[in-house]
């Protein structure tokens, strides 16, 4: 299953998930090389994780994909920039709102409890 899904971003964080099994591309700055760009989005992977980083260089791209069944793209935080409350992360940042819009897409409401 791990052999299908794919992980962009900085090779500092991304590294952790070849243990796993999962094929790793790394985008210095968030940008990926043209030939690593083509395979990741040419239909070999069922699963792209991605980075904000590299999200946020290619949101528009991401999300006119994201209409498609494969290869499904989801943005995952950075450990990078987050802010921390007595010892836990706060919920933020690009990946946290991506994935709370589309819950309020799905559920119609937001639930995230975020403005609590």
């Amino acid at each position: 299953m791990a052999d299908n899904i794919a992980v962009v971003g900085n090779p500092d964080f991304i590294g952790y998930f070849r243990a796993l099994g999962c094929e790793i591309f790394k985008a210095a700055g968030g940008e990926l090389s043209k030939d690593d760009f083509d395979e990741v989005m040419g239909g070999r992977f069922k699963m792209v994780l991605v980075t904000e980083e590299v999200y946020g260089r290619y949101r528009d791209f991401i999300r006119d994909r994201s209409q498609r069944t494969f290869p499904v793209i989801t943005v995952i935080p950075e450990i990078r920039g987050v802010k921390w409350v007595d010892g836990e992360p706060v919920p933020g940042g690009m990946a946290f709102q991506e994935l709370r819009e589309a819950v309020i897409k799905a559920v119609g409401q937001d639930i995230s409890g975020a403005d609590d």
